[in-house]
């Protein structure tokens, strides 16, 4: 379970393809102008330790991964705001977080979310696990689906991945990523988890949770 516990570690790193994987030696990576009113926006968005059940605790903060090659350029669009923070379930590994992210304007929101496709997702958690396990590990994509996506906000999305890492021992890998946007806001839930998914309706109340904080968060903006 050792490898389950590192991999999920590694996943708190991958959200959505662009901006949520930008470091600041990605060439990439939208241009980081921050904004101390939307960073505190951002920050009474996130989920807090009072929306889980008993159980869960805040997992510690995570280096940021190397960028992803095949991620898109964003290089264009300028983000004023980007926090996150991640809930880990009392066995260690399953874990839920969400992620915050805003732009100088709409248009540059809207792009982002355009260019965060579930190809391109995809295509960089193959890369992100090769990184942190090294050539001896196989990563086996068995299925990538975009799930029907919340009617909240503006814009939505809901993908979900489902992978076997092979080594030593298999581990079976389940990553879901559910998107809310508005206005120059994007939040994103996602979460890991073995074996199967986690409970739908946890995952719901929790998005709910965020968009009502967002939609908030972005009035007038």
């Amino acid at each position: 379970m050792r490898a389950a516990a590192t991999l999920g570690l590694a996943l708190t790193s991958l959200l959505l393809a662009g901006a949520a994987l930008a470091t600041t030696h990605d060439p990439k990576a939208p241009q980081t102008r921050t904004s101390t009113a939307d960073t505190k926006r951002a920050n009474v968005i996130l989920l807090v330790r009072s929306d889980f059940a008993s159980g869960w605790t805040q997992a510690p903060k995570q280096k940021p991964l190397p960028p992803c090659k095949t991620e898109p350029d964003e290089s264009k669009l300028v983000q004023t705001a980007r926090v996150d923070r991640t809930f880990l379930w009392k066995d260690g590994i399953t874990q839920i977080g969400s992620d915050v992210a805003a732009f100088a304007t709409v248009g540059q929101a809207r792009t982002d979310w355009r260019l965060s496709t579930l190809a391109a997702t995809r295509s960089c958690l193959v890369e992100t696990l090769h990184h942190q396990f090294g050539k001896n590990v196989t990563v086996l994509v068995r299925s990538a689906v975009a799930l029907p996506a919340p009617k909240l906000g503006g814009r939505s999305l809901h993908y979900r991945l489902v992978f076997d890492l092979k080594g030593v021992q298999t581990v079976h890998g389940v990553t879901e990523l559910i998107g809310v946007g508005a206005g120059r806001i994007s939040v994103v839930l996602h979460s890991f988890s073995l074996d199967r998914p986690l409970s739908a309706s946890a995952l719901d109340a929790l998005t709910r949770v965020l968009a009502r904080r967002l939609v908030a968060g972005s009035a007038g903006i």
